[in-house]
């Protein structure tokens, strides 16, 4: 069965493209599809360019998601969590 799960993250630094590579690399490893959202604004974390052209939106103090959808989302949203400290 499908799953979907959101985390809500707050900015409180940059994020720098070393971030990006790390939760892309991240949502290769798992089975589910990664979303980053903000303000209608969605991305797929498969992509290097739309993670970073994300990043650059966002200032310190802003909140975005991070969504999982797939039949191990929730597993997904803890490993990436740790994984990438969000």
């Amino acid at each position: 069965m499908k799953q979907i799960c959101s985390k809500k993250v707050k900015v409180t630094a940059k994020y720098t493209v070393n971030k990006a590579l790390e939760i892309m690399q991240s949502a290769k490893n798992i089975n589910s599809q990664l979303f980053l959202c903000k303000n209608g604004i969605t991305v797929q974390a498969s992509g290097l360019s739309q993670l970073v052209s994300f990043f650059l939106t966002l200032k310190e103090g802003d909140s975005f998601l991070f969504i999982f959808e797939g039949a191990d989302a929730e597993s997904a949203m803890s490993l990436i969590a740790d994984e990438t400290a969000i």
